[in-house]
């Protein structure tokens, strides 16, 4: 049996008459690629050469041609996906926030019979902007607003629309931390209150996926604990083998070491290179806002993560960062002690744990 096939209007799947190899062969490549819009519904039989058919309902469709000689009589089956012709949008990118003179990226899946065109409206309510094509990319203007955002999708068989959808045009520092980032908001609030000002600029940046060393720790711990107006005492006298006064780190480190928040990595040392772990963290970000006195209540009667046992030397610190809220750690119920910080991640352990909200 051979369903007629056509989108509305007829599109033909031709097979020619010559022998029954060289027919199934040629109607198998052209299903294999058939992809064709409904019309009218239609269940029959078609023979000749040239058969067409038109489906009652999108969807995947079986076609099957029998070709049949004197000796008997073959057939193949395909499976054809067929379309709605009129524009459906199936989603839609549109980011709630945006920041301020940043470019940005708008795309949509759509179906329907091409050609589609899709137009992008976003509404301040003074001069609508309009985009066309898919992707779009918007560049945002360069003072803060609030947008009504949709698209259009279009053909010659009708058009379909989103639901309107808000953005927010909101100052954005870093170039590398663009609103939609995850630690946008306190990547932010680092850089308002002056604890970081970034790792480059033109164009500005954070940094965010780089680790933090146990140098750039003493820097961060430092200035949530006192505020941006504190600058420790100068380099007189180097604390540690490895932080002569030369370094730009020195008297920040020596500070720490002043303040009994670290007696180094051992040997007189401070390795001021190596990368903070979340375990080393914990400690830290205790000990730099409470004081040397400080320490967290021993008891550990159930383990605060699947790979924190209560015999580690950091449980306990790392249970008081879930108590105050600080950490809930990495996933799966483990805290990842080993792991290393990365910059993105400091600045949400830094404002949490030293009551630095972000706006």
């Amino acid at each position: 049996m051979l369903r007629r096939l056509s989108p509305h209007p007829s599109s033909t799947l031709a097979a020619s008459a010559g022998p029954r190899k060289a027919a199934l062969l040629g109607l198998g490549l052209l299903l294999l690629a058939g992809v064709v819009a409904y019309g009218e519904p239609a269940q029959q039989t078609a023979s000749g050469p040239s058969p067409t058919v038109t489906f009652s309902a999108p969807g995947p469709q079986q076609v099957t041609l029998q070709a049949c000689d004197a000796l008997g009589c073959t057939s193949v089956t395909k499976t054809v996906m067929v379309l709605d012709p009129l524009p459906h949008i199936a989603g839609a990118v549109i980011p709630a926030k945006v920041g301020i003179g940043q470019p940005t990226v708008l795309k949509a899946t759509a179906t329907g019979r091409p050609p589609l065109t899709y137009r992008w409206i976003l509404d301040d309510g003074v001069a609508p902007v309009e985009l066309t094509g898919n992707p779009a990319t918007w560049n945002a203007p360069a003072v803060g607003g609030t947008f009504q955002a949709h698209l259009e999708v279009t053909n010659a068989d009708g058009s379909a629309a989103t639901t309107p959808v808000t953005v927010d045009v909101v100052p954005s520092t870093f170039a590398d931390v663009p609103p939609t980032h995850w630690a946008w908001r306190f990547v932010e609030n680092l850089f308002a209150r002056g604890i970081s000002n970034g790792c480059g600029t033109n164009p500005r940046t954070f940094c965010p996926d780089n680790n933090v060393s146990r140098a750039e720790m003493a820097v961060f711990l430092l200035l949530a604990k006192e505020g941006t107006s504190f600058a420790p005492p100068a380099c007189l006298s180097p604390m540690f083998v490895d932080v002569p006064c030369s370094n730009p780190f020195a008297k920040w480190i020596n500070e720490l070491a002043r303040r009994g928040v670290t007696s180094g990595c051992g040997g007189g040392a401070y390795c001021p290179n190596n990368l903070v772990t979340r375990a080393e963290m914990s400690v830290f970000l205790l000990v730099a806002k409470e004081g040397a006195g400080f320490s967290p209540d021993p008891t550990c009667l159930s383990a605060p993560f699947n790979d924190v046992p209560c015999f580690s030397p950091f449980a306990k610190w790392i249970k008081e960062l879930v108590r105050r809220g600080v950490t809930a750690g990495c996933g799966g119920g483990a805290f990842c002690p080993s792991a290393t910080v990365n910059r993105a991640q400091m600045s949400i352990f830094l404002s949490t744990a030293f009551d630095l909200p972000p706006p």
